[in-house]
């Protein structure tokens, strides 16, 4: 019997896009750095050194929060292969990292955290026949 296989499938396509997420938030936060500091971007905008500091600073918790959730992408890869060994305590965590995801990148989250908040409803509220 496939028990949980939706719940499964949910949960891994959530984790496998988080990461997808997370490598892209990570990549934009570093051009976000990385194109603040040049004199080009400085001189056609007319940007002060303090704007150029508040990019930078910008740029580098964008990476922060990628990386934290680069890290959430990966833990969802692991309860979707333990969702099965028990659904209650791997569906609550589902659904915390699916909602925490939102508050660390946001738009990017968009797809796996409906995944995941929909994973961990379905483990949580889906009663399982046994035969």
């Amino acid at each position: 019997m496939n028990l949980r296989k939706t719940e499964f499938v949910l949960t891994l396509i959530a984790g496998i896009t988080g990461i997808i997420a997370g490598i892209t938030g990570i990549a934009s936060g570093g051009i976000l750095a990385a194109f603040s500091g040049s004199e080009e971007l400085s001189n056609a905008t007319s940007m002060t050194a303090t704007d150029s500091e508040v990019l930078v600073a910008a740029g580098g918790f964008a990476i922060i929060f990628s990386i934290i959730a680069l890290v959430l992408g990966i833990a969802l890869l692991v309860f979707a292969v333990l969702i099965k060994r028990n659904a209650k305590v791997f569906g609550i965590l589902t659904l915390v990292v699916g909602a925490v995801g939102f508050f660390l990148v946001g738009l990017l989250w968009i797809v796996p955290g409906v995944l995941a908040i929909i994973a961990g409803v379905m483990c949580l509220a889906r009663k399982v026949e046994t035969v």
